[in-house]
């Protein structure tokens, strides 16, 4: 049995409430650049857990950055599933490295902020998404749902937000 996993990874910029009363440029002090979707293609072996890690660009023009990953799942929940088909759905797990080229990091929660310091690199790739090294976002498929799962073509949204704190 196999089937194709993939997931639409989104992208917000946020304020978060950070406006500070004069100036609007707060909007500019943060910037996430160079996220792509995230394809497990057609998964045949359920015996271990499925992870796509990617290197992206975070800047922060602050000290620390908060980053809010929400889920298409019901509240914000990280699940992907079969479009008509409420009974299929797989839970995946987010985590967040503010490092390039990570294939662990931190866990998220849903819709929850999680905070982090940026590494010199945030600078830099301010300047061109050319230079995304500055963090990794890793996505898990856990083998104990893959061996569950329906066949099918699995789908799901991951949006991010990153905000200055």
């Amino acid at each position: 049995m196999a089937w194709w996993i993939r997931f639409t990874a989104g992208c917000t910029l946020a304020l978060s409430g950070l406006v500070t009363p004069g100036s609007g440029a707060w909007a500019q002090n943060v910037q996430i650049a160079s996220l792509t979707d995230v394809s497990f293609g057609t998964i045949a072996s359920f015996a271990t857990n499925r992870t796509a890690s990617q290197t992206l660009c975070v800047y922060s023009g602050v000290t620390n950055y908060t980053i809010r990953a929400t889920g298409s799942g019901n509240s914000g929940a990280f699940t992907i599933g079969i479009a008509g088909n409420s009974a299929a759905q797989l839970p995946y797990t987010v985590q967040w490295a503010s490092t390039g080229s990570q294939t662990a990091g931190t866990q998220l929660i849903a819709g929850q902020g999680s905070r982090f310091t940026p590494n010199p690199l945030n600078l830099l790739c301010s300047l061109s998404s050319l230079l995304a090294s500055s963090a990794s976002l890793i996505v898990t498929l856990p083998a104990t749902n893959l061996s569950v799962a329906l066949a099918g073509n699995y789908t799901g949204t991951l949006s991010l937000m990153v905000s200055p704190n």
